[in-house]
């Protein structure tokens, strides 16, 4: 729910120097802190799966030579086509059919890992909020 170019959540996969719009952004300073920011996961995000993540992302392209293009500069909602998943189910949907994450997370984790936030969805979709109470009841 918080994907949208007003929150500065990044939309594809790309990267830039001390730009908050990319998936990738490496803040400027001295080079004696020189990291990496990653900007897609929220703070619902599983701290570990997300680590272990990013780190097989990291070592699958370091290992098959995979060119991240130039850094972006200026605006990347503006130069990039949505490409992430911007919601939970297209993002479970994705993990499932990846062969990359399958080669570093255990396939039956995975498996287990959908099947369980696919559940925790469907109890959230099927619940109704204090808000839609608020609006909606008061309106009959």
């Amino acid at each position: 729910r918080r994907f949208g170019a007003q929150f500065y959540v990044p939309n594809s996969p790309c990267w830039g120097l001390d730009n908050r719009t990319v998936a990738i952004r490496v803040p400027t300073g001295s080079s004696d802190a020189v990291r990496i920011e990653h900007r897609v996961a929220g703070a619902d995000a599983n701290p570990y799966l997300l680590m272990a993540s990013v780190l097989a992302g990291v070592h699958h392209g370091l290992t098959n030579k995979i060119e991240p293009g130039a850094p972006v500069e200026g605006n990347s909602y503006e130069q990039n086509e949505q490409s992430l998943p911007n919601n939970l189910r297209d993002a479970l949907r994705e993990l499932d059919d990846s062969e990359v994450m399958a080669k570093y997370i255990d396939p039956k984790y995975i498996d287990i890992f959908v099947a369980c936030k696919e559940s925790e969805l469907e109890e959230f979709e099927h619940s109704i909020s204090d808000l839609e109470y608020n609006w909606y009841l008061h309106t009959v």
